[in-house]
């Protein structure tokens, strides 16, 4: 089944900072670069693509683009992830603004800004060699929908649209 989420997808020279620094106290254990991105919201299993769309476009029309920076690190059970530093609250103010609120679906989780780095089925990942990082600060000029679909033991995702910010 497919699931649709919208996010962020770092620019490169701010992946290439966190690629750096991931790879110097984790090696090559960490998830794969591509996927690298910061949720705003999941939107459902089953969710019409064509519909949603629309919906993310309107949702994120005249918003301001973030400006943010990776900082951090920290874990959920089986998840090592980096932390979004985001001063000014407008990656907050994007993410209320996709957060869906449809019947039969209310987001109830406190939004949790971060990139995923590393998951591990078994065991705990420490996030203790990644607590100082800080990366460069960058401007996230879109929002990205994906369809994310399960391959085998992991997960692809395909962009559907890309929606730009356009107030500064």
């Amino acid at each position: 089944m497919t699931r649709l989420f919208t996010a962020l997808v770092p620019d490169a020279p701010v992946l290439d900072h966190l690629v750096r620094a991931v790879t110097a106290v984790r090696g090559d254990r960490h998830t794969s670069i591509d996927k690298w991105h910061v949720t705003l919201c999941f939107h459902g299993d089953g969710d019409d693509p064509v519909a949603r769309t629309g919906w993310v476009r309107e949702r994120l029309a005249g918003l301001a683009a973030p400006r943010i920076r990776l900082r951090s690190a920290a874990a959920f059970p089986g998840v090592l992830w980096i932390g979004v530093q985001d001063p000014d609250g407008t990656l907050a103010a994007a993410a209320e603004a996709v957060r869906w609120h449809a019947e039969g679906h209310v987001e109830h989780r406190a939004f949790t800004p971060h990139l995923t780095i590393a998951r591990e089925r078994h065991g705990e990942l420490d996030p203790a060699p990644l607590i100082d990082y800080e990366g460069p600060w960058w401007t996230a000029g879109e929002a990205v929908l994906f369809a994310s679909e399960r391959v085998g033991g992991g997960y692809r995702y395909e962009p559907l649209d890309r929606v730009r910010f356009t107030a500064r």
